[in-house]
């Protein structure tokens, strides 16, 4: 939060500390007031609506207790409740607190101002957007966390109860103004969502160029949440950021051991070097890192760790851990009383792990990284700068300068020309290739191309969306849904994928055709 609790409670022992001796009696006690701004700080919004309740019965002019109303009321989501409750009061008040929490208010109030709500079908949610194109992907989104909601409740040990506030921002700039963050620092890492207040913040994907993992972010975020409740809020950033990037694609599937070539790349790299990133220069934030490359490394360490770690005690060991972070036990106590080893054991196991893998980059992968636009527009040249030969670069350039003119047969001349160079394995020449054969009518090759790229890479959704138009054009229903639902976990707004989604329900007699049919109309709409 924006105050830690021991700093919060220096800040109140000096403004009571100062109160005149014949108004102290009026005052709610200084330790009332920290342990009811603890409780909010820990997620405990029961236990705190009651302390602070108690409190405003007492002293309902005390600046400090006001604060705390207000405090309360962001955190259930009224913004205009809690501007009101600091109403007349300075914002140098509360040693700034005051000031702070009216901005964020405000700034909230102003980005959530007209967006519509719609609970999740599970009823865990209530999912907050802006009318219009937001509009298709909400009832994806809602099924993602109700599947989150059980399957990491069941991994972490607690489903929190009452609906949980997801907000789905237009723009990097509004998550920006409802958090902590800057503008700068979200381009800079390619910070997307935030778990924080109590509540999912998430920008949609049709604020990027070409979407990202948006469900898997969603929960990863969630995951968040779920531990900061189940632990008060103990758990250090680092191992907060391994759990969720452990758990993020458990709604879908079992936790996956296998690293990413990006990641694979960076952790070679930094142990061929011996810089690896410290768990304590990890923090306050991941979104704080230099650069996308040290968030990067960042989350591939603090995965590892905790791979590694549910490989030796399971689900069991992770919840005993958790158990013993939040009775008290720092974090490193905690997982190295989990795995009855001592902290340098755990270091040196772990890092023993690391040597252990496969980080031979393989395939080379595409570029990840969010990147900020207005518009899923793919030029055909965009990321040639990511293959290695300038001979397969040339004749790519060629492809994708005669792709532009409808000159196909000549364009996929060129690529196979650049394949010959770097191999099967290029993402880059061997995507468009398969793409350039799907518009020829050449499905066979087109799926032989695209097959081992969307399952090499299941965060491209060129391969992903080519694979499914193959597919769906050779009648193989099956992977062209596996393949479209891949992409929609990345690309939601992109109407081949909802009108290929369609056909495939329509032909495997699929309640969700109807709402496929739905999304693509309205994509398809002039």
């Amino acid at each position: 939060m924006r105050a830690g609790a021991l700093a919060l409670g220096a800040v109140l022992t000096a403004a009571l500390g100062a109160a005149p001796a014949h108004a102290r009696g009026n005052h709610a006690a200084l330790g009332e007031i920290i342990k009811a701004s603890r409780l909010i700080n820990a997620l405990r919004l029961d236990e705190a609506r009651r302390a602070v309740a108690d409190l405003a019965k007492r002293a309902p002019d005390q600046v400090e207790v006001r604060w705390l109303e207000a405090e309360l009321a962001f955190h259930d989501g009224d913004y205009g409740g809690a501007i009101g409750f600091l109403k007349g009061i300075p914002d140098d008040a509360v040693d700034g607190l005051a000031g702070q929490t009216r901005s964020l208010a405000a700034n909230t109030l102003a980005v959530t101002s007209g967006l519509l709500a719609k609970d999740s079908p599970g009823g865990h949610f209530t999912l907050y957007y802006a009318p219009g194109p937001d509009e298709l992907m909400v009832d994806l989104a809602g099924e993602t966390l109700d599947r989150a909601w059980q399957v990491i409740g069941d991994d972490i040990g607690l489903h929190p109860a009452g609906k949980i506030r997801v907000e789905i921002l237009g723009r990097p700039r509004d998550l920006a103004r409802v958090s902590t963050l800057t503008e700068q620092e979200i381009e800079t890492t390619g910070t997307i969502a935030l778990s924080k207040y109590g509540k999912l913040m998430v920008v949609s994907p049709r604020a990027t160029v070409s979407g990202y993992a948006w469900m898997d972010t969603l929960a990863h975020e969630y995951t968040h949440l779920v531990v900061s409740q189940a632990t008060h809020d103990q758990v250090p950033v680092w191992m907060q950021e391994g759990l969720a990037r452990f758990e993020q694609i458990r709604w879908r599937a079992e936790p996956s051991l296998v690293l990413p070539t990006s990641d694979r790349r960076l952790l070679a790299a930094a142990l061929k070097n011996r810089r690896l990133i410290g768990f304590d220069e990890m923090g306050p934030s991941f979104a704080k890192l230099p650069s996308h490359d040290a968030a990067a490394l960042a989350y591939a360490e603090v995965f590892t760790l905790v791979a590694w770690m549910h490989g030796q005690v399971g689900y069991a060991g992770l919840r005993t851990m958790l158990g013993k972070i939040t009775s008290g036990r720092s974090a490193r106590r905690a997982v190295a009383e989990a795995m009855n080893r001592s902290w340098l054991e755990v270091e040196k196991g772990w890092q023993a792990n690391l040597r252990s893998l496969d980080l031979a980059p393989g395939r080379s992968a595409r570029d990840h990284r969010v990147r900020f636009g207005h518009g899923g527009h793919d030029d055909d040249n965009v990321g040639l700068d990511g293959v290695a030969a300038g001979k397969a670069r040339k004749h790519a350039r060629l492809g994708g300068l005669l792709r532009a003119r409808n000159m196909l047969a000549a364009a996929a001349i060129e690529y196979e020309k650049a394949l010959a160079v770097t191999g099967p394995g290029d993402p880059f020449i061997a995507g468009k290739l398969a793409r350039t054969y799907v518009d020829l009518g050449k499905f066979d090759r087109a799926v032989e191309l695209a097959r081992p790229l969307a399952a090499d890479d299941d965060a491209d959704p060129v391969a992903a969306v080519t694979l499914g138009v193959a597919a769906a054009a050779t009648a193989d229903w099956p992977s062209a849904a596996a393949a479209f639902e891949q992409a929609i976990r990345i690309t939601p707004f992109d109407p081949t994928v909802r009108c290929g989604l369609a056909e495939v329900y329509d032909q495997q007699n699929d309640p969700r055709a109807a709402r496929e049919h739905t999304a693509c109309d309205r994509l398809r709409a002039p």
